[in-house]
């Protein structure tokens, strides 16, 4: 396997003397939506936030990109920049990415959360469809600006939570990416050629927080099926949020995390 070139910038809050927490964003985002969390955590926790490849500052040779790439770079991240073990965050595709680190690469890391997340998904043929649909939304990348791609991607039903000033917020934020960037990842990083880990969760031993939104359907019934699945994990449903819970309830996601790391962590 050929290995990922990268180097990842990265946003760091907090004392780095204290437990690190290792964040990792959703797809068009960067390690900035983060830092309202952060900013909160900083009196107890050291956090640091990436910029995933395709994303941000992080300059990656996109050819090798894949899940196992991806975890290897996170795991040696935490290897090269904290002195311990680290609780690993991750939300949407972060979420993922986390999952498939932290079961690959237990040692590293002392606790894991996922926000809006799965294991993949289990039938290959809904897969390949899922696929299907990917390679869809990286021509549309490539055939439009990055403004008109986002006003149709926060359309979708996943989004409907979502207040038309919250949106116009997202589209500001996430308008400088790089579309032809983004079309690798989207179709590298597609559920669709992500190996289903369903039948390695319960291997996690160690504590984890499962978070989803209450008006999130899919993801509040993904989480469910997380938790029960997870010796040591518990599952907090953020009342109000749909899928990006740590933007639309922020104040609800900190005291879901806070709980955890107190009683898991510090």
């Amino acid at each position: 396997m050929e290995k990922l070139k990268v180097a990842c910038r990265y946003h760091t809050v907090g004392d780095p003397g204290r437990p690190p927490l290792l964040f990792l964003h959703g797809f068009m985002g960067d390690g900035r939506v983060w830092l309202p969390t952060m900013n909160q955590l900083q009196d107890v926790v050291y956090s640091v936030a990436l910029d995933l490849p395709g994303h941000g500052n992080t300059e990656a040779d996109l050819a090798h990109l894949d899940f196992g790439n991806l975890a290897e770079t996170v795991a040696a991240f935490v290897y090269d920049h904290f002195d311990r073990p680290a609780v690993l965050v991750g939300y949407s595709l972060g979420g993922r990415v986390a999952l498939h680190a932290a079961l690959s690469h237990p040692d590293r890391f002392r606790g894991l959360v996922l926000e809006s997340a799965s294991a993949g998904i289990e039938d290959k043929d809904e897969r390949l469809q899922r696929l299907e649909q990917d390679e869809a939304t990286a021509a549309k990348l490539c055939a439009t600006d990055m403004r008109s791609f986002l006003t149709e991607w926060y359309q979708q039903p996943l989004f409907s939570s979502l207040r038309p000033e919250t949106v116009a917020g997202i589209i500001d934020r996430k308008a400088h990416n790089d579309p032809l960037r983004l079309a690798e990842v989207v179709v590298k990083l597609s559920p669709g050629r992500q190996s289903s880990l369903w039948d390695r969760v319960s291997a996690w031993n160690k504590p984890a927080l499962i978070v989803a939104g209450e008006l999130d359907e899919k993801y509040r019934a993904q989480a469910t099926r997380l938790a029960g699945q997870m010796k040591r994990s518990s599952l907090q449903i953020v009342p109000g949020a749909g899928h990006i819970v740590h933007l639309e309830n922020n104040a609800g996601f900190v005291e879901a995390l806070k709980s955890f790391l107190d009683a898991y962590i510090l």
